[in-house]
């Protein structure tokens, strides 16, 4: 994401924020969003300067913030705009890691049957997500998932942890490649892979990520 639609993203935000009719100030959003309180400052100047919101004094050291009927209708379209972009993002995403199915499909030794063509995901998360609705047009078969900080069932699947990773088996769930669905240091994912012994060659990696 580019720093300009980045902050586009974090004045969305704020403007969902005042809208709701909750109480905030400066330093709850600059905690809600993750970004640092001088640049919190610096967008809500910039809400004000445009006329989308204003501030009110509530105590001498205190303000309200309140959204107008221009900022009402700013935050509509920024709305729209980030859902168009999630879109596109989400497409060009599904279509890349395709792609990549395809090709680990397509490289299989040709004497092996169908039916071992299993694979886990290492990472389950937003990635991953789209690379389950890809696995359905392809031959692969998921029959497992790793992933240190998700807890819940992916699709109906336990999400098991490093410690049940081995060679080719989850816990004790044999496998044929191990696809990576995350997108940490690769050099990171490389050495938890080889401290579980899982070997160089049964592990892929998505296309150009």
């Amino acid at each position: 994401m580019s720093r300009a639609s980045e902050h586009d993203n974090y004045l969305r935000q704020i403007l969902a924020e005042v809208a709701s009719g909750k109480s905030v100030s400066q330093r709850s959003l600059a905690k809600q969003m993750g970004i640092a309180l001088g640049l919190t400052n610096l967008l809500l100047k910039r809400l004000i300067r445009e006329g989308w919101i204003r501030m009110s004094h509530i105590k001498p050291n205190r303000f309200a913030y309140l959204i107008t009927q221009a900022g009402i209708a700013e935050k509509a379209r920024m709305s729209r705009d980030y859902v168009a972009r999630s879109m596109r993002s989400y497409v060009a995403t599904r279509d890349r890691i395709l792609e990549s199915f395809s090709e680990l499909s397509a490289e299989w030794p040709i004497d092996s049957p169908v039916s071992s063509k299993r694979v886990i995901f290492f990472g389950a998360g937003e990635i991953a997500e789209i690379g389950y609705v890809c696995l359905q047009a392809t031959d692969l078969t998921l029959v497992g998932l790793v992933d240190e900080v998700q807890t819940s069932r992916f699709f109906g699947m336990p999400v098991r942890r490093l410690s049940d990773l081995s060679a080719c088996k989850l816990a004790n769930e044999p496998f044929d490649r191990l696809i990576v669905m995350a997108l940490e240091n690769p050099t990171t994912i490389e050495r938890v892979l080889e401290s579980a012994a899982v070997p160089s060659d049964a592990v892929f990696w998505l296309r150009d990520w």
